[in-house]
């Protein structure tokens, strides 16, 4: 038998490759193209289906522009997201392709930017949190530019990033993230731990929350500013969610009296018996991870100046776990509200916190494993004639290590805040 070549891995892959001796600005730039070439691989080709939030960003607003009220368009989501996804619709000319061509590329602005606060909280270096957000490309796949849940990680991320030095400019990121998504509202308390930027950070949030609730009430009035409230609060349990994942594994082996359908809220939800039950357990869940968040929040708070980035980014990481965990409803884009997080706490931690990069790198493949559930298995989950054992065995794994990385994250969170002498 012939030995492998070695020689052409070396090159490649070693320490004499051509691309390590690169500086270390253009070997991330070289980086960042490669895999982010290999992301619009994998949306032109086994995941292109994943193009369709574009295209309904996109009708909303073509029906905007023909005359349609502020409240009669995307009223699921808070009306900055108007702003924000109507930028490349200014410049589409009314064409949907060209439109879906100048949202990927905004969102690949936003990757960029934050790539590049990575690399210059490294000091111009490729350091590990650097090399995740690169990896992150391919692991998390293309919802990373077809999704704008995307800027409320990365506002996230960045904020714990600037905290330290900047923190009203964090309380603004967050702030610019609640606008759009609104769970990262409840981040504030955690960003104000700190005792001698807590004034600094409410005083910041309350401004630009004023402004922001008073933008939208001046605009769309108190029906535009409570809707996505109403909207989260009508629907039903979703297929992807920890709480449906009993009446899911139910359905693939017996079918009725459990089923899996399409609902106007543009997402597939299963009925049944025992489903309405769920969703308050699921309220009641809820409601109780909040109380650990407050908990942690007055355990932080009296730790005053003794907390720091780290504490603050795992206090986040946890919150926004229980917040997914524990919801009825959960979609695969929701991860990217995680991993920016932990890329950048992974920036701010010590070298010897091992534990926050490995938690990073076990995002990343939960993203994975959503990327086989969704789009390329998502038939198998959601379609009658084809729902299986198998299929639903990848909703079980991949819940059981969000749930596996939710519980590491909780109990660092509680321990990070933890008085000197306390458990």
């Amino acid at each position: 038998l012939q030995r492998p070549d070695l020689g052409r891995h070396r090159r490649l892959l070693g320490p004499g490759a051509r691309w390590s001796a690169l500086p270390p600005g253009r070997r991330v730039t070289v980086g960042w193209l490669v895999t982010r070439a290999i992301m619009l691989v994998l949306l032109a080709i086994p995941e292109n289906t994943v193009i369709s939030d574009v295209t309904y960003y996109f009708d909303n607003l073509s029906h905007l522009a023909a005359g349609a009220g502020v409240t009669d368009v995307l009223h699921e989501y808070p009306l900055p997201v108007l702003l924000l996804v109507g930028i490349p619709y200014l410049f589409s000319f009314g064409n949907r392709y060209l439109y879906g061509a100048l949202f990927v590329l905004l969102m690949f602005v936003v990757d960029a930017c934050f790539c590049r606060l990575l690399f210059l909280r490294a000091g111009r270096q490729q350091s590990a949190a650097v090399t995740l957000w690169l990896a992150a490309a391919v692991m998390m796949g293309p919802l990373m530019i077809t999704r704008f849940d995307q800027v409320t990680g990365v506002l996230t991320g960045a904020a714990v990033i600037v905290l330290a030095r900047r923190p009203r400019l964090a309380t603004l990121f967050v702030t610019v993230g609640a606008a759009l998504k609104l769970w990262p509202a409840v981040l504030i308390p955690a960003l104000a731990a700190p005792r001698s930027t807590r004034v600094k950070v409410l005083v910041t949030a309350a401004l630009s929350g004023l402004l922001v609730v008073g933008t939208i009430l001046a605009i769309g009035g108190v029906e535009r500013l409570l809707s996505p409230l109403h909207y989260q609060s009508d629907r039903g349990l979703q297929i992807e969610s920890l709480p449906a994942l009993p009446f899911m594994v139910l359905w693939s082996l017996f079918r009725e009296p459990w089923m899996v359908k399409f609902s106007s809220y543009i997402t597939s939800q299963v009925y049944g018996p025992g489903v309405p039950v769920m969703i308050t357990l699921a309220t009641v869940a809820s409601a109780l991870a909040v109380a650990w968040m407050a908990a942690v929040w007055v355990r932080a708070w009296r730790l005053g100046d003794r907390v720091d980035a780290e504490t603050v980014g795992w206090i986040i990481l946890a919150s926004t776990f229980l917040l997914l965990l524990t919801n009825k409803v959960f979609s695969p884009q929701y991860l990217l509200w995680l991993a920016p997080v932990a890329i950048a706490m992974v920036a701010v931690a010590p070298a010897r916190d091992t534990g926050v990069r490995r938690l990073a790198v076990f995002i990343l493949i939960i993203g994975v494993l959503t990327q086989v559930i969704y789009p390329i298995c998502y038939i198998w989950i959601s379609e009658t004639s084809w729902i299986n054992p198998f299929g639903v065995a990848q909703l079980v794994i991949r819940d059981a290590c969000l749930v596996g990385a939710a519980v590491y994250t909780v109990s660092r969170a509680w321990r990070e805040t933890a008085r000197l002498g306390e458990p």
